[in-house]
Order: C-alpha cells, then sequence, then structure tokens
C-alpha cells in the first residue's frame, strides 16, 4: 500500500511516495509503476476560505484532477473510490440522501461537485464518497472538528458555536471502514459516508467538553447569522446514509466513543 502525497507526508503506514498529482504524466507513470488494484482519491484543497480565495486553484486540484484519475484508472482496469463532502447541498433540509439535488452555496462545495461529476462521467464503475464533517483524531496541521474544540478549551480560548448549523459528523476510522469496504465489495456512483446523529456545531462542542471533562463554559452559542467570514455557510447538510449500511454492511461508531478514543495530543 502506498500513499501518494505532494507536500505535507500522510499518517504513518502506507508508502508515502511524492508525485505532483496535476501532472497527469507523472500520474500516469506512479500507477503504472507500482501494481495497484484500487485508488483511494483523497487530494483536494479542503479548506473553504481557501477555496474561496483562489477559485482557479480550487478548479484544478477538486474539480479537474479526480476526472483525471477517473480516466487513468478506467483504462488500466483500477478499481476507483474518489472522496467528496457533504457539503455539495444547499443545506435546506435534514438528511439527505444520494438522489436528492446537490446546491452547494460555496467555492469548495461547487468544485468538489464538478469533482464527482467528472471521475463518474471518466470512471462509471467508480464509488463516490460523500464524508460528513470529520471528528476525533485528525493528520496534520488542521484540527479535526473536535480537536480545535478540545485545543481551544484547552487553552482558555473563548467558542462561539452555531446553534442553527447541524452535521452529521464521523471518525476517520469508521470512514476507513467504509472505504475499505467500498473497495473489496464493489458499488458504484454515490455512498454518504455519515456519523450515527444529527447534531449543532453548539452540541457537539458541549459533547466534546464532557467527554474530555473541560469547562463548557467557555462554549457560547451562536447562529449563523453572527458569521463573518468569507465562505457562506449551509444551514443543515446531515446525511442519510442508508445506502452505505444496507448494501456494505456499514456502521459508524457512536459519536461519544469517538471523541473519548481521539487520544486529542497537543496543538498542531
Amino acid at each position: 500500500m502506498l500513499a501518494a502525497h505532494r507536500d505535507a507526508l500522510p499518517p504513518p503506514g502506507p508508502r508515502p511516495v511524492r508525485v505532483e498529482l496535476t501532472d497527469d504524466e507523472a500520474l500516469a507513470r506512479l500507477l503504472d509503476s507500482t501494481g495497484l488494484e484500487g485508488v483511494v482519491h483523497a487530494a483536494a484543497i479542503g479548506h473553504a476560505g481557501r477555496c474561496q480565495e483562489r477559485p482557479d486553484e480550487a478548479g484544478r486540484v477538486n474539480a479537474l484532477l479526480p476526472g483525471a484519475v477517473g480516466r487513468m484508472c478506467r483504462e488500466r482496469g483500477l478499481r476507483l473510490v474518489a472522496l467528496s463532502t457533504d457539503l455539495v447541498f444547499g443545506g435546506d433540509r435534514a438528511f439527505v440522501r444520494e438522489e436528492d439535488a446537490p446546491a452547494p452555496r460555496s467555492v469548495y462545495g461547487r468544485t468538489k461537485l464538478a469533482g464527482e461529476q467528472a471521475a463518474l462521467a471518466a470512471c462509471p464503475t467508480a464509488a463516490v464518497a460523500r464524508v460528513a464533517l470529520t471528528l476525533g483524531r485528525g493528520h496534520g496541521v488542521r484540527g479535526t472538528s473536535t480537536e480545535s474544540i478540545a485545543w481551544a478549551l484547552r487553552a482558555g480560548r473563548p467558542l462561539r458555536l452555531f446553534t442553527d448549523e447541524y452535521r452529521t459528523p464521523v471518525d476517520p476510522e469508521s470512514v476507513a471502514d467504509a472505504l475499505s469496504l467500498l473497495l473489496g465489495r464493489g458499488g458504484a456512483g454515490l455512498f454518504h459516508l455519515g456519523g450515527p446523529e444529527r447534531v449543532s456545531r453548539y452540541d457537539l462542542g458541549r459533547r466534546v467538553a464532557r467527554a474530555l471533562g473541560l469547562p463548557e463554559s467557555g462554549i457560547t452559542a451562536g447562529r449563523q447569522a453572527d458569521h463573518a467570514g468569507p465562505d457562506p455557510r449551509a444551514a443543515d447538510v446531515s446525511l442519510d446514509s442508508t445506502r452505505a449500511r444496507r448494501e456494505l454492511g456499514w456502521t459508524p461508531r457512536p459519536i461519544d466513543e469517538a471523541i473519548r478514543e481521539g487520544r486529542f495530543g497537543p496543538e498542531r
């Protein structure tokens, strides 16, 4: 197993291989030299604010690259699972299903939706996994949703979390289980990978505080109308993950268990 990367190293485990992913020739050489049977395409510009500020860059990586990877996988007979996001939806209803119409509000969501479409057009046998907000232990400089809360509370930094923004948070270990099932069992098209509960950002913050014995007094309830950043916020992109549960036999871990077992280290 290997992990292709451009800058930051992947987590320990797979053999890291540095490659410029937007260089089609370099990527093709990598696929031809490794004897792989399947590809999980996770490369993306995932910071919504950066996508708003640099839409051309976001388009190259999030929208165009999945199509190139899909074409190469189809030509070589490789199984492809491409990762996407719950933010392809507009946030106007709870528990959206795979067949519901997407309506992304941000550049990030729009480029990820275009990437989904490009991957499936280039490789119709591929699976696209729409992953919900991630909680638990992460990797790299940016924290997961729960790491960032824990770090702020430990450092005494005040948090203002929205009571009217809902997600279905899921932990990396549960996502990895689902990706393994998708690689091994097949299944084409869209799969939602959301956690077992629909919770607001505010309620998630309080649950992190309680699970880790941190002071809830550092968390203030806010509303999306208070948001002053450049990236538009979606009110409710909670996912209905029935298809993954039914066809893959997948069961995500309970939220509180994932929080407690997150092994939150020092702020990165």
